[in-house]
């Protein structure tokens, strides 16, 4: 998967492209940081790893097959006052359409050049991270590429609306924020079930486990915000408590302040590479490319989102087109793939040395 900064450049162009208003997510106002939010998709369950009952499962599920049936689960629950970009709400859905698109496009990328981990076989041990870590080398990469930002400076917890916790700072919107996250989960709560039934029914803490999936990610995205994680920041200094192994794994879920000097990890030079599952698909495309196409995609997805809510076109018809298919590797029929094919790059030895050099450069922060 794509990781959050990828999610949010190509879900604003898609939103542009679908409003035909380069000013689209500034027009969406206070809206905005949902739909930013909507754009991260089922990740939020990964990281629901914190705080039980967890809905982990929901996100492995979500990748694999049946987005399209969440989405237009989701959008058929909402009421006439949430369908529109302006609503909090509506604003998280038409966003949460994108995410599937992005996925497809930037997946089989992603795993062709991170490798993967497999717990029966020791060698590939080393590889373990590579793939969020070269998620957020990409992050990088692209945001520099689109908007000539540092990850630092782009502020992403801010983006995504992120504050301190409800009444934690004697704020008077307390309230509305319980009451959006509660719209929130009831959004989730129909998507899932509209395609999911068997696994839903049997399942009295649904509501529970998204809350806590919103609760996690929030905790996740806050402290794991380049803007927190640079050297000297607060939060800097996290991975320096723990023990190596874990530091050394930990450090693929924050955004490098290395240069990866000689690592093509955007291949901007247009290098031939294989569909990981080997069935002899070849591409030449940049990660900047495959956002491109991927955000081509998302618009189409989001456009049909508001055509449902003007009742142009059915829920079945939008959970179709937006795709019921694997989000990873898939067939031209959307059934998963397995991978099998791969040419990582030296991404173990650049987050040792990331690892090495936050160590090294101990700063007085607080933990996260």
């Amino acid at each position: 998967m794509a990781a959050q900064i990828s999610h949010i450049i190509a879900g604003e162009k898609a939103l542009q492209a679908a409003l035909g208003s380069k000013a689209a997510v500034e027009g969406l106002g206070t809206a905005a940081p949902f739909f930013r939010l909507g754009c991260q998709g089922p990740d939020i369950f990964y990281h629901n790893q914190r705080t039980k009952p967890s809905g982990l499962h929901y996100g492995a599920l979500a990748h694999r097959r049946r987005f399209g049936s969440i989405v237009a689960g989701a959008a058929s629950a909402l009421g006439a006052d949430d369908r529109s970009p302006l609503s909090p709400v509506g604003a998280y859905l038409i966003g949460l359409a994108t995410h599937a698109a992005v996925d497809r496009a930037t997946h089989p990328f992603i795993i062709y050049f991170a490798g993967w981990f497999d717990a029966s076989d020791p060698k590939s041990l080393r590889r373990r991270g590579c793939h969020p870590f070269l998620e957020r080398v990409l992050d990088l990469g692209l945001l520099e590429r689109e908007l000539g930002m540092a990850p630092r400076d782009f502020r992403l917890a801010e983006r995504l609306g992120i504050r301190a916790p409800s009444g934690a700072d004697g704020r008077e919107d307390a309230d509305e924020d319980a009451e959006i996250g509660a719209r929130l989960v009831a959004l989730w709560a129909a998507g899932l079930r509209a395609a999911y039934p068997k696994a839903t029914d049997a399942d009295p803490a649904l509501g529970r486990r998204i809350a806590n999936a919103f609760l996690d990610a929030r905790h996740f995205f806050a402290v794991t915000d380049p803007a927190a994680t640079a050297p000297g920041a607060n939060g800097a200094e996290w991975l320096s408590k723990l023990d190596a192994e874990e530091g050394k794994r930990l450090v693929s879920l924050v955004y490098p302040e290395l240069p990866t000097a000689g690592m093509d990890a955007m291949n901007e030079a247009g290098a031939e590479w294989l569909h990981p599952s080997g069935d002899g698909r070849r591409s030449r495309a940049s990660y900047s490319e495959l956002i491109a196409r991927g955000s081509e995609d998302a618009a189409r997805a989001l456009g049909l989102t508001l055509e449902f809510w003007k009742g142009t076109i059915s829920a079945a018809t939008l959970a179709q087109e937006i795709g019921q298919g694997s989000l990873s590797l898939g067939e031209s029929e959307g059934s998963l793939l397995p991978p099998r094919v791969c040419a990582p790059l030296a991404l173990p030895e650049a987050m040792e040395a990331e690892y090495a050099a936050r160590v090294g450069a101990r700063v007085d922060a607080s933990e996260p």
